[in-house]
């Protein structure tokens, strides 16, 4: 086998297992990994030498392998992203099982039945929303520049700070490199499918990475630049012009330091951009039996059709500035310090489906306008510092450190009287909808103005100080850790005010039964205040928010078999919850509603298992079982909404072993799990099987890609957002993607 072949064999293995994505093989070498619950780490690998043998930082912050932690990790590659064809995370998390993203605006992941907000999401170690409220700038992070994605489940309270405990994800951009390359790209998506139409609607990518060395060997440079110029979405009208730059420096000073300057700017803006309402309504709904007889959503209507306006547009400009230092000292000992100001631009002019005028099997929906604009400034910081010592024998890794946040956020809404909502029939495309966003007004107001007149600056601090050490004592290695967070936030007029602190700890436990396999357990806390900015926008009057909380407990086992060849994990997690909360719809308002007490549990199982057949060709299995509920109140026993009980994911992929050519094949399926609408009964999503396939050629100089998405075109729902709608999934789409280095 050729050294490229044997390359792109360990990123296949990396793939699979790192959150069994739907690429196939990668030009490069990576970590694989797997995923379980809780604190610490439960990690697989196949034939490759490296694997749970890649020492990771992103997760723990210590320089430990993958199989020496206790911890829940998946780590997605840059290649992995680019087999993908992956736009965002949500789309580089398509074979993690047990892991959602909310449909409605992406404010929201959802992992093992928890709801987290996604201003818990990690940009480089930072917590650092990179979108903000209006609507169009909740999105999930885009991947053009990311070298991996790391997916962490349960707890993080300990080292990053306030966390909920279903878990997080980390994006990691890209550094300067010693060596020097330049590649052009373009990439292309194409939807095809009967309601969508062939080739109607298409997607275009241009991309630009050039890294190498700027003065001498000590001052490295890369520049990464995407432009999407008309990035139309499978629905009529529905359209977005983005722009990315990410440039960065590493000044290298002397052979044990490093100063890294970085400064990104994203301007993504279009029209029909904010998903507050899709327009995708089920035929369930449209003939009247989704909650009197079958109680289930069916297909969903239409998929091309839009049911918005010209006049939907909206924004989100993010600029981030941020420097990196890394410094050894002379006995292996190390300090990090990170720090980045992060401010963030968003608006939208959007029209929302008001429950207040639809019903179930009307022919028609109600919608208005809403405006929405906001602005978000964080200043974020972590330092630490790490080494390893030996006491009375014992070895020690220890970690001490502090982070900071200090976000402040602007946001102001207003929508237009209930009373001026249009209707506009099912059956007939988007551009019938002819009322327009300048004529809609609050009580004789126009939206800016009244939107403009309620905006409020809250401001949210927490500093958090934290500490861990692992201590070996032969085959048992023991993680201690202990943090103590500080949260105060505040209302620029007084109105709201919070001020918290707490002290969490976590133990973890990995034991080396055999070389080939490992043991571990571990328990965590997690401690999570309402932001106030949160309260100010959904909360609800004369409500005392407490933070939520949370145990969780995971043991399991992990290795390798057959010379490496059988790769398998088995994670059984058991979470127990407290002060949940959640944003449900109220009328046409959204509302923070919370459960005070142990309320909510999740528990299940996670099977992994990765199997080499040769060397060209494997398969690998990610099943999750998840039990998530609440155990007091009305809905006590009943599955957490947007939570199947079973998901399933089977990758498998081939590699050609005389030429440079590799194929993927996948499928990707979950069980029926409740929405997240508020209507009389329980309101079921069926369950699905989709299937992907990947095929992808390489040369030195060139690569070439054809990945298609949704290969048979399921019509599923997604998700469910306001005003009894629900959202799609992706239609049948064609993904070409060219890369020629220079």
């Amino acid at each position: 086998m050729s050294e490229r072949q044997l390359k792109s064999t360990k990123s296949l293995i990396g793939l699979a297992v790192g959150s069994a994505l739907i690429s196939s093989l990668s030009p490069a070498s990576f970590a694989a990994e797997e995923t379980s619950t809780a604190l610490e780490t439960l990690v697989i690998t196949g034939t490759s030498d490296e694997g749970v043998h890649t020492e990771d930082s992103t997760a723990t912050k210590m320089n430990v392998s993958l199989k020496d932690t206790a911890r829940s990790v998946v780590q997605v590659s840059e290649e992995e992203i680019s087999d993908l064809a992956a736009t965002d995370i949500r789309e580089a998390s398509a074979y993690q099982a047990g892991f959602h993203t909310e449909a409605s605006a992406a404010r929201f992941s959802i992992s093992r039945g928890i709801q987290t907000n996604i201003e818990t999401f990690l940009v480089n170690g930072l917590r650092s929303l990179q979108g903000g409220e209006a609507g169009t700038g909740s999105a999930l992070p885009s991947s053009y520049n990311l070298e991996s994605v790391t997916f962490l489940s349960g707890a993080d309270s300990i080292l990053y700070g306030s966390g909920i405990s279903g878990g997080t994800i980390n994006a990691v951009t890209k550094k300067p490199k010693e060596e020097s390359e330049t590649t052009l790209g373009i990439s292309t998506r194409s939807y095809l499918a009967n309601d969508v139409g062939y080739f109607d609607r298409n997607q275009i990518n241009v991309d630009v990475d050039s890294t190498g060395k700027l003065v001498g060997d000590d001052v490295l440079y890369r520049i990464i630049t995407r432009v999407t110029p008309e990035g139309e979405e499978a629905q009529d009208i529905r359209t977005s012009e983005d722009q990315f730059i990410d440039a960065a420096l590493t000044f290298k000073i002397g052979d044990r330091t490093k100063i890294t300057p970085r400064f990104e700017y994203k301007k993504e803006e279009g029209v029909g951009t904010s998903s507050w309402t899709d327009g995708y309504f089920s035929s369930n709904y449209i003939n009247g039996t989704l909650d009197s007889t079958t109680n289930r959503y069916g297909t969903v209507a239409n998929r091309s059709y839009y049911y918005g306006s010209e006049d939907s547009t909206g924004y989100n400009e993010a600029t981030t500035a941020e420097v990196t230092f890394e410094h050894i000292f002379e006995n292996d000992w190390s300090i990090n310090a990170h720090a980045a100001l992060v401010n963030t631009d968003s608006e939208t002019k959007d029209l929302y489906a008001t429950t207040s005028v639809n019903s179930i099997g009307n022919d028609t929906v109600g919608l208005k306008w809403v405006y929405a604009k906001s602005e978000i400034e964080h200043l974020l910081l972590d330092t630490n510092i790490q080494g390893k010592f030996k006491v009375s024998g014992l070895e020690n890794h220890l970690i001490a450190g502090v982070n900071f946040l200090d976000k402040e956020t602007t946001f102001g809404r207003a929508f237009q009287d209930n009373s001026e909502a249009v209707y506009t029939s099912y059956d007939n495309p988007s551009n019938s909808f002819s009322t327009s966003f300048n004529d809609a007004t609050d009580g004789g107001v126009s939206l800016i103005d009244q939107a403009n007149s309620v905006a409020s600056t809250s401001t949210d601090r927490e500093v958090n100080i934290y500490v861990k050490d692992r201590i070996s004592l032969g085959d048992l290695t023991l993680a201690f850790g202990l943090g103590y967070m500080d949260y105060t936030g505040e209302e620029s007029d007084g109105t709201y005010s919070s001020d918290f602190s707490n002290l969490a700890y976590d133990i973890g436990a990995v034991y080396k039964l055999n070389p080939n396999m490992n043991a571990f357990a571990s328990y965590s806390q997690s401690y999570e205040p309402i932001d106030v900015s949160n309260i100010v926008q959904y909360g609800q009057d004369g409500v005392d928010y407490e933070p939520e909380e949370s145990d969780n407990y995971e043991v399991g086992v992990k290795g390798d078999f057959l010379n490496k060849k059988l790769n398998a994990s088995v994670t059984l997690f058991y979470i127990n919850q407290k002060n949940p909360t959640s944003t449900e719809t109220d009328g046409d308002d959204r509302i923070l509603v919370q459960e005070l007490g142990e309320v909510f549990r999740s528990h299940g199982v996670e099977v992994n298992a990765l199997y080499h057949f040769s060397d060209q060709f494997y398969s690998q299995v990610n099943y999750a079982y998840t039990d998530a509920h609440d155990t007091t109140g009305d809905d006590a026993g009943k599955q957490a909404k947007l939570t199947p009980f079973n998901a399933l994911t089977i990758w498998n992929s081939y590699s050609m072993e005389s030429q440079p050519i590799r194929f993927a094949f996948g499928i990707r399926s979950e069980s029926s799990r409740a929405d997240d609408l508020d209507l009389d009964g329980d309101t079921i999503i069926p369950g699905y099987a989709e299937f992907d396939f990947g095929t992808y050629y390489e040369t030195e100089d060139w690569d070439l890609s054809l990945v298609m998405k949704n290969l048979t075109d399921v019509n599923r729902v997604y998700g469910t957002t306001n005003g009894d709608a629900v959202v799609v999934n992706d239609p049948r789409s064609i993904n070409l993607s060219f890369k020629y280095r220079l």
